[in-house]
């Protein structure tokens, strides 16, 4: 018997990395998957592999940050497969590469929001659909990266040399 048989799923970040692998793995495990993130070829590509393996997914482009779309992913599974056990959210991004002290205020709102307020808008409307089938499981996921320029400040100088 399959893992996931029978349950509906939501992945983000789902068009490369560790979100396709998890999509791609759900599928396999009997779930029907609702696959998101920004680049609809590469989710369409998804989408055909999940298919070509005898799964069932649906894609649905957009971005993270935005509530409608949040919204929107939780509606699609809803409509599309009756309701929503899983929700793995997984988008994020690391940020613009540069020394904490040449950040602007800018890039690191627009990391925070891909990395954390969209986990929160996804979970607001994801939740209640969960409870409506008497629960489910509520994942998160992130990455501690560390862009080499972000290390140590203040750089490290060059050796002298001897």
């Amino acid at each position: 018997m399959l893992a996931l048989a029978n349950k509906i799923a939501i992945v983000t970040g789902a068009s490369s990395g560790i979100g396709r692998a998890t999509a791609k793995l759900f599928a396999d495990e009997g779930a029907r998957i609702v696959v998101a993130a920004r680049r609809q070829a590469e989710l369409d590509t998804l989408v055909a592999e999940i298919k070509d393996a005898d799964g069932t997914a649906i894609a649905l482009a957009g971005d993270v940050r935005d509530e409608a779309y949040a919204k929107a992913l939780v509606d699609l599974a809803v409509e599309s497969f009756g309701g929503l056990d899983i929700a793995f959210n997984n988008a994020g991004a690391v940020g613009l590469m540069a020394q904490l002290p040449e950040r602007m205020p800018a890039t690191w709102h627009e990391t925070m929001d891909i990395n954390l307020t969209s986990a929160f808008l996804g979970a607001k409307y994801q939740i209640p659909a969960m409870l409506e089938r008497g629960g489910g499981s509520l994942i998160f996921t992130s990455s501690f990266v560390t862009p080499p320029a972000c290390r140590a400040w203040p750089p490290t100088p060059p050796p002298r040399p001897a």
